[in-house]
């Protein structure tokens, strides 16, 4: 079997895992109430209509974005209220979640398989030459999560340390990045240990095997308990999180950037952002 194919079937081994309803299109009313769907639309958003299930890519470990509980398996978030929100404009009642991590994303995008990407999904100009970007829903910061007592403080105590990153995410180039601009040389080989989730990086920073935990502030934020602390003191390189879908999918694009400037415009989103507490975007 190729390389190629195995990774078909892995993945298609997730989706069917970790596929499950994020809850129903939302109360009638708003912008599309159930079973008033808009009109003129263009192909690929009448498909999804036709389909009655919107199919959305959703993390499911980031409390306040995109989370699972273990235990009902209910979804809930910021990003999962968007995903309802977006069905009720469309007049669908059926979304279905579909678990993604920064490496899987992408490709289930490019596959088919989902119809949107809202995940904390990092707008960069690299990635808007694959795929379509909404307008930003939220803006966070790349900052550290350390035990409360690694001395870790400032960039420079970043010098011979292990962090730990997110595989396929920003984050890696982004404090290489940082860390330059403080004189502080960090390397991929040296410095850093890619891991597939973020659960797996907390628990690889409880037992040691890395000095720091290295993604968005609010992401981190979920990971907060007594034995860390999240580092004010190094915040840096803002991430805009935009939603995202194929890119010949441009009807579908442009209808869900008309919707995010909406609801960022008459308080829908600001609404969801302290529904589900998560910080007020950041501002540099």
């Amino acid at each position: 079997m190729n390389l190629k194919k195995l990774m078909t079937l892995l993945l298609a081994g997730v989706m069917c895992v970790a596929l499950a309803a994020c809850g129903g299109g939302g109360e009638s009313g708003g912008d599309g109430a159930s079973g008033n769907t808009p009109e003129n639309l263009t192909e690929d958003v009448q498909a999804i209509v036709d389909r009655g299930v919107l199919r959305v890519g959703v993390k499911t470990d980031v409390p306040g974005f995109g989370y699972q509980d273990v235990l009902s398996e209910e979804y809930s978030g910021l990003e999962i209220d968007l995903a309802n929100k977006i069905a009720e404009s469309l007049g669908i009642d059926e979304v279905e979640c579909i678990a993604v991590t920064a490496a899987t994303r992408g490709q289930l995008l490019d596959s088919g398989d989902i119809d949107m990407v809202i995940a904390t999904f990092t707008i960069t100009e690299e990635r808007k030459s694959s795929w379509n970007f909404t307008t930003p829903y939220y803006t966070d910061a790349v900052s550290l999560l350390v035990k409360t007592d690694s001395g870790i403080s400032q960039y420079a105590d970043l010098d011979g340390k292990m962090i730990g990153v997110s595989t396929g995410s920003t984050s890696m180039e982004a404090l290489i990045a940082a860390a330059a601009e403080n004189g502080v040389t960090l390397t991929k080989e040296s410095n850093f240990s890619e891991y597939a989730t973020y659960p797996e990086i907390k628990t690889a920073l409880d037992a040691g095997r890395v000095d720091a935990f290295c993604v968005d502030g609010s992401i981190l934020s979920g990971y907060l308990d007594d034995t860390v602390v999240l580092l004010d003191s190094i915040r840096f390189s803002p991430q805009e999180y935009g939603i995202a879908t194929k890119l010949s999918n441009t009807g579908l694009a442009e209808y869900l950037d008309g919707l995010v400037n909406t609801w960022l415009e008459d308080g829908t989103i600001d609404q969801m952002i302290s529904d589900n507490g998560v910080a007020a975007s950041f501002e540099e």
